[in-house]
């Protein structure tokens, strides 16, 4: 008889896909991919994730777990994000409970292995200054993508407060 409550986990208070993971031993891109329908930052209490069997040779890691920082007076978000090559995304995942925008000398943060990608939202609205290129650099799309996402749109059109179709 399968035991189907292995291969599964609700969602408790204080939760993220990265607390899991470690706390589980699976790979968090594995888990992030079995669980694809959920969006990671809206991740809920109750929330049922599939949790994927783990590689027989890949074993959890035994000694340290889960790396961590403590922020260092004037240290900033920026300055941690700088100096261990992590994008903003991955370690709000990693401290859902933290405001990362205020830290304060002495706070630990977890460390993640690696950063995860981020989802690029459907539509983006242009600021001031920007247009066809900024846009295309700013979400490192080509040129051509941002023009056939947005075919009623002329290369001139791109400009401050006009809605643009993001490239999937």
């Amino acid at each position: 008889m399968p035991q189907e409550t292995i291969n599964r986990y609700t969602v408790k208070k204080g939760d993220s896909f990265y607390l899991i993971s470690h706390r589980l031993g699976v790979p968090l891109r594995a888990l992030l991919e079995a669980n694809a329908a959920i969006n990671p930052s809206r991740l809920m209490v109750g929330d049922v994730l599939i949790i994927p069997g783990e590689e027989p040779r890949e074993a959890p890691p035994t000694e340290k777990e889960t790396t961590q920082v403590t922020v260092a007076e004037g240290e900033t978000i920026a300055d941690i994000q700088l100096a261990h090559n992590m994008n903003l995304h991955t370690l709000q995942m990693a401290n859902p409970d933290q405001d990362l925008n205020e830290l304060a000398q002495g706070q630990v943060l977890n460390m993640p292995d690696e950063s995860l990608a981020c989802a690029l939202p459907d539509s983006y609205c242009l600021l001031e200054g920007e247009n066809l290129e900024a846009v295309a650099l700013k979400f490192n799309a080509p040129i051509a993508a941002l023009l056939r996402a947005n075919p009623c749109l002329a290369p001139g059109d791109f400009a401050m407060g006009v809605s643009v179709m993001l490239p999937k």
